[in-house]
Order: C-alpha cells, then structure tokens, then sequence
C-alpha cells in the first residue's frame, strides 16, 4: 500500500512539474517592429515578400500582421519565444528594408491573431490586403490597445491628402 501512494504522489508532483512546463512553454512572445522599405520597391517586391511571409508563418507557426505604407514595414509578429527570435534575426539580415527597430515585446498566455494578415500600400486587394482593410483587421483582433494605436498611426503614414 505504501508504494502504491509513494507512485501515486510521485504521478501527481510529476504532472504538475509537466504541466508547468508544458504551460511555460507555450507562452506565446509578441513584438511589433518598423524597419524602412529599400529605395526603388515595387509592387512585386511587395508580393514576394507576402510569399515568404505566408510561407514562413506557416512552417514557424507564426500569426501576426504586416503593413506597408510604400515607405515602411511595420510587423507584429507572435509565435513561440524561439521561432519568433529565429525569423527576427533573419528579418534583420533581410536586405530588402534596413533599419529594424523593435518598439513592443511581450510574452503572454495565448495569440492575438489566428492568421497572418497584410494590408498596406502595393499589397493586392486580395484576401484581406488592401490598405482601406487595415482598419477592419484592427477591429477583428483582441490586441492591447497600444499596439493597435501604434498601427492606426502607421497606417496613417505616407498616404496622400485626398482632394
């Protein structure tokens, strides 16, 4: 009878340690970064980069949102700790922009978005990635209110007066 309660305490401290862990490890970290777009881009630059984003974001198990004003990209991304460091550092070696500026990090318990998302200037009207969807995208997502301030003055950016 003693070794049968000694397995079962065991059982139970080792469930809560495997629990504890599984719930640390999945935390989710979410940063939103702006870099500068390089000089001379294209619509089809802007296209093979929402290639490789798709792409990446679905091998890396990454959702988050990209924008694009023509002059700037600004990204939330949000994944687990070690796929979002690992597509950061080869989001900075990417020479297609410069300048990648970090201006939000934090862990939390579960994701913003359920997809990636695009919207911007030169992004097609397709799937969710005009420019006039930006704001309908940041209506959808339960993301902290600093983050959608921040892509509400982005979208802002580089767009011309009407009139």
């Amino acid at each position: 009878m003693r070794l049968f309660c000694e397995a079962i305490v065991v059982l139970a401290v080792n469930t809560a340690v495997l629990r504890k862990f599984c719930v640390s490890s999945r935390s989710i970290t979410s940063l939103i970064f702006v870099s500068t777009a390089k000089p001379g881009m294209n619509q089809d630059d802007f296209l093979a980069i929402m290639s490789v984003t798709l792409r990446n974001s679905e091998r890396f198990g990454l959702t988050g949102l990209l924008v694009c004003n023509g002059f700037n990209f600004m990204q939330y991304i949000e994944g687990e700790r070690s796929s979002v460091r690992d597509r950061m550092y080869y989001i900075g070696q990417d020479d297609r922009h410069s300048g990648v500026t970090i201006l939000y990090q934090q862990e939390s318990e579960s994701r913003q978005f359920a997809n990636i998302y695009f919207a911007g200037r030169h992004f097609p009207s397709i799937q969710g990635c005009a420019q006039s969807d930006l704001p309908k995208i940041l209506a959808d997502v339960s993301m902290p209110e600093m983050a959608r301030t921040l892509f509400r003055s982005f979208g802002s950016l580089g767009l011309q007066p009407s009139g």
